[in-house]
């Protein structure tokens, strides 16, 4: 039979007290009751502890030993208490978040900064995929949270609009809308677009065409585009896209990017996670997501 903590914790009142009346009342116990407690203890441990006249209560040298062990055994029940209850709330431990390229210049890096800001002791993984991933990234549990344009997902993910970013066009620097203010998206329905298959990127791929269908043209599009070979047709001269305004930060070299005329379509990035089995960080992330919105004034409806 191993002591419990609650009777270490009766155990050091009393030694710190010298007083099993004043103890009792520290711990809000009857007196009887705790000095049946402390001979309980005294009992499974088969030394004395205490040594008890009718005016005062000294500690043994077995007793004084162990107080100072019992202190750091309660201290340290305590912080795994705590740790216990700031894991549960998602204060503390690791989310894992994935995401696509639309989210790596802007929506990311102020993310996680908000997190660190707010919750310091999350630790923050990110990983980059691609969004035809998110789904099976989720449901293998390989990320608790993915950042990815809207699209549909099956039963059991659920999401919520992170932020609406502005979509711009994504021209060679030789190309005659190169350096213009704006263009309206309607003026590109001559164009070659150099968009990723919607297999790779299926929000992506429905924001930019329901863009074009919502300005009168269904856009052409070079089958051959995907990945970094798409930013080489657009320098080349061999077509235009549409991508995210934040891309101006990191675009490749020949590139530039133009602002559409009103109304300036957009693409509405989504946090992405499992329903069923909820990471307890996601609430807070979450909350980062809206407070991140509201700061920066980017807008989340339609």
């Amino acid at each position: 039979m191993e002591p419990e903590l609650r009777q270490m914790r009766y155990f050091v009142a009393v030694a710190e007290r010298r007083s099993f009346t004043r103890a009792a009342d520290d711990v809000y116990v009857a007196q009887q009751a705790l000095s049946q407690q402390v001979r309980a203890l005294e009992d499974i441990l088969g030394v004395r502890l205490l040594e008890r006249t009718s005016r005062r209560v000294e500690l043994t040298a077995a007793g004084a030993a162990y107080l100072a062990d019992c202190k750091r055994i309660l201290a340290a029940a305590g912080r795994a208490a705590r740790h216990a209850r700031a894991v549960a709330a998602g204060e503390v431990g690791r989310l894992r978040v994935a995401y696509t390229v639309s989210a790596v210049y802007e929506t990311l890096p102020a993310l996680t900064a908000l997190l660190a800001e707010e919750y310091p002791r999350l630790e923050v993984e990110t990983r980059e995929i691609f969004a035809a991933d998110v789904c099976r990234t989720l449901r293998e549990e390989r990320c608790d949270i993915a950042l990815a344009p809207r699209t549909g997902y099956p039963k059991g993910l659920a999401q919520r609009t992170v932020r609406r970013e502005e979509l711009r066009v994504a021209v060679g620097d030789g190309h005659p809308l190169a350096g213009r203010e704006e263009v309206a998206l309607a003026r590109l329905r001559d164009e070659t677009f150099q968009l990723w298959p919607r297999e790779m990127a299926p929000g992506y791929f429905d924001a930019v065409v329901d863009a074009c269908r919502e300005a009168g043209f269904r856009p052409v599009l070079d089958d051959t585009a995907s990945g970094s070979n798409a930013w080489a047709g657009i320098a080349a001269g061999r077509g235009v896209n549409l991508v995210v305004a934040s891309l101006a930060h990191q675009l490749p070299r020949g590139i530039t990017l133009v602002p559409l005329a009103e109304p300036r379509p957009g693409l509405r990035i989504d946090a992405v996670w499992r329903d069923d089995q909820q990471h307890p960080a996601v609430p807070g992330f979450l909350h980062a997501c809206a407070e991140l919105a509201r700061r920066k004034g980017w807008p989340t409806d339609g």
